[in-house]
Formats: C-alpha cells, sequence, structure tokens
C-alpha cells in the first residue's frame, strides 16, 4: 500500500510539472514573436475572405498553376527624344516605360534584370505581396544590382490585378526605369474585348538631380512655367489680399499643387497614342497605373461615365464616375465601352493643369474627353488661410521621433475585450432617439476581467441595432460582453482618442482606469464607421491634439480641398467583408506628415528618415496608423509588402489598398495585420519628398536576411536624405557686384555672400556656419570681413572716424529667426561688443519680377537699407536693379544662380 501511495504521489506530482511546463511553453497572442516563425505560415486565424489580407494567408489559399513564367529585363542608358530634344535617359529592354509583364495567379515569377549601366540599380515589384529578400529595396531587404551584374528574382504570385514595377535608386524612376504588371485571375469576374494597360509617367529634360536641388533653393521657375506663380498683382486681381497675409502671418508660403514643371505628360510613354485595333461596341478593361515621379491625375473619358472595378490591383464593388483623381503609385481599372462614331480620347490631365496625355480609342474622328479646370489656387489659398493657428507639419529636428518607443508599450493590455460585438447601429452622437434604453448602472470601480467595458456609462448610446446575440451575464449580473461581435465598430473618426476617456458626446463615462489598463480597451474592433457625432473622418470632439487647431477646424467639418481636388476613398467598397482577428493586441502608431517648403525637407513626425528610421511593430498584432496631413502638400503614402484597410466608412468593406493619398490637413485611418517577418519600407512616393525624408522602415525586429546583413546598414546612406546640396548665385554689374554661397544639409549649413563697389574698391563679405535648432531659428558663428565703416561703430580709442580705406575680419556670432510674413531676422554680435540687427524678405510683384529688400541697425552706428528688383528670364539667368545706401548708387546687371 506504502509503494502504491507513494507511486501515485510520484506520478500526480510529475503530471502536474509537465501541464505547467506545457501551459509556460503555449504561445499566446502576446508570445507570437516566441514561436518559430515560418515565412509561409499566418500569424493569424484565416480571415474568410478571398482578398490578400496577408502574404501567408493568400500563400495558403492560392492553387499553384504549377507554371514558371520568365522574363529578362535589361536596364541600359541610351538617348531618346521623347520631346524632340536629344536627351540621355535608362530604358528597360531599349523602350520607356519597360514592358508590361503579363502572369496569371498562382504562377511564379522568374525575373532576370540585367544592369547595364554604369551605375548599380534596382527593381522593387509596387503592390506585390512576396517574400521579403525579393522586394527590391537596396541595402533594406535586397542587395543593389551592381554594374555588369544579374540579379534573380523568383517569388510565387498569391493575388490577382493590376501593379508595376520602378527603381528604387536615387532618381533612375524619373528618368525611365519603370513597367507595368497584370496579373489575371484563376477565375475572371469580367469578360472584356480588350485588356489595355494605361501607364501615366511625367517627363522632363531636367536632370533630376537638378530639380531637387532647385526645390531646396526656392527657385520659382516651375511655378512660372506652370503659370501657378500667386504673384502680388494676381492676389490683387483675385481679391485674395486678406487671405494671403493671413497667410503669410502663419509663415505660409503661397499655396501650390505639385512641386515641379514637367515637359510631358505619357500614357505608355508617349504624349499622344492610338489604338486603332480597338472597335466600336466593344468593352475594354483599362488597368490604369500612375507611375509619375510625382503628379497626380485626372482620369476621364470622351464615351461617357467609366465603370471603376478595382483599386490597388484588388475589385471593389462596381461603381461608375465621371472622372477620377488618381495619386501617384495608386492603380485603378475600369470597364469602358466605345461608342459609335470616332475614336475616343481617355485623357490624363496633370492635377496642377500644366498639361495631360491622350489615349484614342478606335478610329475616325477624335472625340476629346472634357477639359479638366485648373484649380483655383486663391480659392484654395483662402482656405488654408482660414484654417489659422495650424501648426503646418513644420519639421522639428532638435528632437528624437519617439513613436516606436511610445507604442511598445501597447503589446500586453491591448487585447481584444469585446470580440464579437455588432456596432454597425450604434448611435454615438447622444441625440434623443425614440428607442433610447435607460441608463446602465455604473459599476463600482473598473473592472480589469477580459470581454468587460470596465465601468462604461451607456447613458445617451443608442443601442437598439446593436446584435446582443450569444450576450451573457456574470455571476454578479453585470453584462458580459465578450460574444460580442463588434466587427464593423470604427472609430477611425477619432484617431489619437485615449479610450480610457472616451467621450461619445456623453458627460456620464468613468475615467477611473490606469494609464496602462486604458490603452485601447475595443482593441481588434474594425474602425470603419463609428461615428461619434459627425461625418465619417472628422474627428468631432478631439480636443487638445498638438496639431495647433487641426481638430477645431475639422470639427467644424472645413476641409482645404476643394471637390475637383479630393479623392474620395468612400466610393470604395470592398465586395467580401473583412474581419481582422479577435484577440490580437493593436498597436497605434500616430504619423504626422511634416515638411518645411523653405528648405523642402520631409518626414513623419517633424523626423525625415535619416534621424528617425525605424517604426517597429511584432508579428500578431493589428497595426493601425494614424495618417494626420499637417503640410499644404498632397502626399501618397505606400507602405511595402502589405495591404491594409482605408477606414473610409464602408465598415466592413473597407476596401484594401497598398497606397492612399492624405489631403492637406486631412487625417486617414488605415490598419493591417502584422503577418510577415523583417524590414519593409513605408514612404510617401512623391519622388522628391521621399529623397528629402518622408519615409520609414516598418520592421518586425528580425534578423535581416545573410545575403544583406552585412551592407543593410547603408541604406540610409543610400537615400542621402541628409547629403549636403550646394547653390549660390552670382551678380556681375555696374557700379556693384554681388555673390552668395549656399552648402546646406538637413541640420547644418555654410553660408557666404558678399558685395563689391567697382568704383572704390570698398567691399563687405560674411562667412558663417549655421545650425538648425528647429524649422525657423539657427545659430550661427563665422566671421565678417571687409572696409570697417561697414562693420562696426567707431569707439573714442579707435580715433573717432573710420579710416575708408582700413579693412578688418572680426568673429562674429547670432542668431536667425523667420517671423511672421516671412521676414527674415538677424541679431548678430562681434568680439568688439558690436550689436546689429537685420530683417530682410522678398515678394513677387509679378510673376517674373521679385522684389527683395534688406535693412540693417548697427546699434550706435549706422541705419542702412538695400532694395532690389530681380526680372527672371531662364530658370538661371537674372537681370537686377539695385539701390544700396552704403554706396548711395543705384547699380544693375546681370545675374546667375548655380
Amino acid at each position: 500500500m506504502r509503494n502504491t501511495f507513494f507511486t501515485a504521489v510520484c506520478l500526480l506530482l510529475w503530471s502536474t510539472g509537465y501541464a505547467q511546463h506545457e501551459h509556460h511553453e503555449s504561445p499566446t497572442a502576446n508570445q507570437t514573436n516566441a514561436r518559430p516563425y515560418s515565412p509561409d505560415k499566418s500569424n493569424f486565424p484565416v480571415v474568410p475572405t478571398s482578398l490578400p489580407v496577408s502574404r501567408p494567408q493568400a500563400f495558403a489559399k492560392v492553387k499553384p498553376t504549377g507554371k514558371r513564367v520568365t522574363y529578362d529585363l535589361v536596364i541600359d542608358e541610351q538617348t531618346v527624344t521623347i520631346t524632340g530634344k536629344p536627351k540621355r535617359a535608362m530604358t528597360i529592354n531599349g523602350g520607356i516605360p519597360g514592358p508590361t509583364m503579363r502572369f496569371k495567379e498562382g504562377d511564379v515569377a522568374v525575373i532576370r534584370v540585367h544592369n547595364k549601366l554604369k551605375t548599380e540599380t534596382s527593381l522593387h515589384w509596387h503592390g506585390i505581396l512576396l517574400p521579403n529578400k525579393q522586394d527590391g529595396v537596396s541595402y533594406l531587404n535586397t542587395p543593389p544590382i551592381h554594374a555588369g551584374d544579374t540579379y534573380t528574382f523568383e517569388y510565387p504570385l498569391v493575388q490577382s490585378g493590376t501593379y508595376w514595377f520602378h527603381s528604387h535608386t536615387r532618381y533612375q524612376e524619373q528618368v525611365g526605369v519603370y513597367g507595368s504588371i497584370a496579373i489575371q485571375p484563376q477565375k475572371p469576374a469580367y469578360k472584356v474585348d480588350h485588356d489595355l494597360v494605361l501607364l501615366l509617367s511625367d517627363w522632363t529634360d531636367e536632370n533630376p538631380a537638378y530639380i531637387l536641388k532647385n526645390l531646396k533653393r526656392r527657385n520659382e521657375w516651375y511655378s512660372i512655367k506652370k503659370g501657378n506663380v500667386q504673384s502680388l498683382n494676381r492676389i490683387i486681381q483675385h481679391k485674395a489680399v486678406g487671405a494671403y497675409l493671413r497667410q503669410s502671418m502663419m509663415k505660409m508660403a503661397p499655396m501650390d499643387i505639385s512641386d515641379v514643371y514637367y515637359n510631358r505628360f505619357l500614357i505608355n510613354g508617349k504624349d499622344t497614342i492610338r489604338y486603332p485595333d480597338i472597335k466600336a461596341g466593344q468593352t475594354v478593361r483599362l488597368r490604369v497605373i500612375n507611375a509619375s515621379a510625382s503628379t497626380y491625375f485626372h482620369l476621364n473619358y470622351a464615351g461617357g461615365p467609366m465603370k471603376l472595378i478595382a483599386a490597388d490591383g484588388l475589385d471593389v464593388q462596381p461603381v461608375d464616375v465621371n472622372r477620377r483623381l488618381i495619386a501617384i503609385a495608386e492603380t485603378y481599372d475600369f470597364v469602358i465601352t466605345v461608342p459609335q462614331g470616332g475614336a475616343f480620347e481617355v485623357r490624363a490631365s496633370a492635377q496642377d493643369g500644366s498639361g495631360y496625355a491622350t489615349a484614342l480609342l478606335g478610329t475616325g474622328p477624335a472625340r476629346y474627353a472634357p477639359t479638366i479646370p485648373r484649380p483655383d489656387l486663391y480659392k484654395l489659398t483662402a482656405n488654408m488661410s482660414r484654417m489659422g493657428g495650424m501648426g503646418m507639419g513644420t519639421m522639428n529636428m532638435g528632437k528624437t521621433d519617439t513613436t516606436a518607443q511610445a507604442n511598445l508599450d501597447m503589446n500586453g493590455p491591448m487585447m481584444h475585450n469585446m470580440a464579437g460585438m455588432n456596432h454597425t447601429q450604434m448611435d454615438m452622437s447622444g441625440k434623443p432617439t425614440a428607442n433610447k434604453p435607460a441608463p446602465a448602472k455604473k459599476a463600482a470601480k473598473p473592472t480589469k476581467s477580459a470581454g468587460s467595458m470596465g465601468g462604461m456609462d451607456h447613458s445617451g448610446m443608442n443601442m437598439g441595432g446593436m446584435n446582443m446575440g450569444g450576450m451573457n451575464t456574470t455571476k454578479d449580473g453585470k453584462m458580459d460582453t465578450s460574444s460580442m461581435n463588434h466587427g464593423q465598430m470604427d472609430h477611425s473618426s477619432m484617431p489619437g482618442m485615449d479610450h480610457g476617456k472616451m467621450s461619445m458626446k456623453t458627460d456620464s463615462m468613468p475615467t477611473k482606469k490606469t494609464a496602462r489598463e486604458k490603452q485601447d480597451d475595443m482593441a481588434g474592433m474594425d474602425h470603419g464607421q463609428m461615428n461619434m457625432g459627425n461625418k465619417p473622418g472628422d474627428m468631432a470632439g478631439m480636443k487638445g491634439m498638438n496639431s495647433g487647431g487641426m481638430a477645431e477646424m475639422l470639427d467644424r467639418g472645413m476641409s482645404m480641398m476643394d471637390e475637383q481636388n479630393t479623392i474620395d476613398y468612400s466610393i470604395l467598397k470592398s465586395p467580401e467583408p473583412i474581419v481582422f482577428p479577435a484577440n490580437h493586441p493593436i498597436r497605434e502608431i500616430p504619423l504626422t506628415l511634416t515638411g518645411n517648403m523653405f528648405r523642402y525637407i520631409w518626414g513623419f513626425n517633424g523626423q525625415p528618415l535619416s534621424r528617425a528610421d525605424m517604426i517597429q511593430i511584432r508579428r500578431g498584432e493589428i497595426v493601425r496608423m494614424r495618417l494626420m496631413n499637417n503640410t499644404m502638400m498632397m502626399h501618397p503614402i505606400h507602405l511595402h509588402g502589405h495591404y491594409f484597410r482605408v477606414l473610409n466608412g464602408q465598415e466592413q468593406y473597407s476596401p484594401l489598398k497598398h497606397t492612399v493619398n492624405v489631403s492637406p490637413m486631412e487625417n486617414v485611418t488605415i490598419e493591417f495585420m502584422a503577418d510577415d517577418d523583417k524590414d519593409w519600407f513605408f514612404h510617401c512616393h512623391l519622388l522628391y519628398h521621399m529623397l528629402s525624408g518622408m519615409a520609414r522602415v516598418v520592421s518586425y525586429g528580425d534578423k535581416p536576411d545573410s545575403s544583406i546583413a552585412n551592407i543593410q546598414k547603408l541604406h540610409l546612406r543610400d537615400m542621402r536624405d541628409n547629403q549636403p546640396f550646394v547653390w549660390g548665385y552670382l551678380q556681375p554689374g555696374y557700379p556693384l557686384n554681388y555673390f552668395a554661397l549656399n552648402v546646406s544639409n538637413n541640420k547644418n549649413a555654410i553660408v557666404a555672400g558678399g558685395d563689391h563697389d567697382w568704383r572704390t574698391n570698398r567691399f563687405e563679405f560674411d562667412l558663417d556656419y549655421e545650425r538648425y535648432l528647429g524649422d525657423w531659428f539657427r545659430v550661427f558663428a563665422g566671421i565678417d570681413g571687409g572696409n570697417e565703416e561697414f562693420l562696426r561703430r567707431v569707439r573714442p580709442e579707435d580715433g573717432g572716424t573710420p579710416v575708408g580705406g582700413r579693412r578688418i575680419i572680426r568673429p562674429v556670432a547670432g542668431i536667425r529667426y523667420m517671423l511672421p510674413f516671412l521676414i527674415q531676422s538677424e541679431v548678430k554680435l562681434d568680439t568688439r561688443g558690436n550689436v546689429r540687427f537685420q530683417l530682410s524678405g522678398q515678394q513677387m510683384l509679378f510673376p517674373r519680377l521679385d522684389f527683395q529688400y534688406q535693412t540693417q541697425w548697427l546699434v550706435g552706428g549706422y541705419v542702412r537699407a538695400h532694395v532690389e528688383l530681380q526680372y527672371t528670364v531662364t530658370k538661371n539667368l537674372f537681370l537686377h536693379t539695385d539701390y544700396d545706401t552704403r554706396y548711395k548708387t543705384v547699380a544693375g546687371g546681370l545675374g546667375y544662380n548655380f
């Protein structure tokens, strides 16, 4: 008996220990990273949809065709004549654009890229879900393709639709390295007579590197060429003086739609292209791709409305449109019918009104699409000026971006505590309703048990349409919401909302939770339609957001962009419901889109890529990004290797996309399942914004692939958003000459300038090092040199009167700051104790005529002024005339920008 008892005790202890070990080793939703990662196995339960919500889930669902489809792409440099002017460009297989590569869903793509350039190159497969190593971003996840080398990409195609490819190496996309991809579904949803790719792009004969330098130096040449200069005479003519003054008071430059002037806009490499094989009465599937570097296009059709059937490669519920504004890097599919009586135009018009490209479908006389009006910049300026107090998304490189670190704490408690709750009909407005229930009894204190809405007072909440199926009560009589379906609840209209203090236009919701408990008790919900008493997409009731009045503006329902220049995502509706799995943590990432147009630096949360490159996420999370655009530009934001839901007010039918536009002063919420590995690029797809810093790396925290482990750290150097730019001007003339030089990167600058009088040989120059401590504030130190009378007040011990021929050099230091009305101010102190104040600025009087001024006051010494008129002749040449009280003469001559 004793042996039997001893044996039983031993077995019991062993089994208990084994069970505890098994429980400890079993992964939970917060331990998904502890499991060995299989790149083809999802970290989430299967989402009941045929849409590619993630690469592993799409890979598991697609049926392989067993076919390997091979393409050879040869990237080379040659002379092209797109505008009639010979221009060295980069081609793929001898053409611009490259070929259309066609596949079928389930094929394996095998693409051999042959680099015949004298420099390295790369190719990224835009919108394609593929293994990390195949993504094609040099140094980040794929090795660069060096000169003379061949690199083979190979990956299974787990989706169908319209996509494209392009270089991710510096400016190569702008000069020709791009092409299209069409993947047929295994079960076609539409039968058409023609399947036609229309690849839209912009073309410049200018060196793209010089374009970026021109943007950095604030040259108005591109606005002059486009006819978009908001000069004083036009401001008066449009009765927009008040709006202009209000905007200048807030240190904002005049409104513009786009930055760059282009010589041509192209469809499939031509400004006009014909398709005479398309006959009247036939149907055509248009696969429209905006492959431009920095142009948004309006697309319309002379034959009537177009049926929009797909966005970013994936089907949407069909909707008829007369016109669609297409952001950079977006793709849309349309079905059209060609009428009788001619060749009907599909027109792609540049959003800024500077030109268009044409595709003619059919034969006979051309039937042209309606002309899209040019944007009313003065109306948009007025809209902007009425949004007084905006922070304008300025860069702040004196601080560190802590977005990733701040959100790491959100992993643990952000569990799906309201799984299954159906809020489709929940009315959060607080307005009286006929079937409003009696107020719920408050809990004594917030409960921490899963499945509860601890202490939440439902008074004022209309639950008449709430699906209570499966709802139980706990032992103490409280409501157990653990089985409620809330897949359709949306709070995209409340980015940044603290759910522990959620205000639903009632005054009875307790806020007793700890900071950690109130991160997000409603994690995992579909945030597509929770409306806090305003339109979807608004942020009603959101106060205190640090964007200088943006919340107040949105509360009033104001929109900066007019209807013509708005991309309406609310018309896009997924063909199938998409509800992300419950019981997974949600990571909310607030990203403010920021920039400084004067220095042409762009970023997220005030930081360019070179200063804050990583956004940390973890497998098994649902990542929700709140994109808030505090700039005056539209930004097409693209995430590599993932599809995200755009929370556009369509609840469970919110569409999946890989690129989304964020308009000025607009906020957009996207969310995706973190269901992959390693590092993925996330950036603005406007090329010059990306190269100036508006990019991040979304990182799962894994070790890089062995092929790039030793070089991955070079990805920041390869982007080079912090590279120095050199520019200046020479103004030879008589009797005075002027020069200026600037060498600057994101935070530092070396600036020099000076003037000289031919008659007397008197001169003045300065050479300073500047350090930017913010957008508008900088400190400097350097030297001033020249004639003594220009440089300092005369002290009695120096003999009273300066000697005109005496020349000195003095060390100086000071501060510079941009004042309202875009006035540059300066305070300078030298080693002799002399203090000088200076103000300077400029104003475009007419589209080519610029007025500049500068005034100086040396404390205890002189007051002097300089006024100048500059007339722009070409991009680099200008005429100038000026008067300077130092030299007491009128001067003039020819100036040159370098």
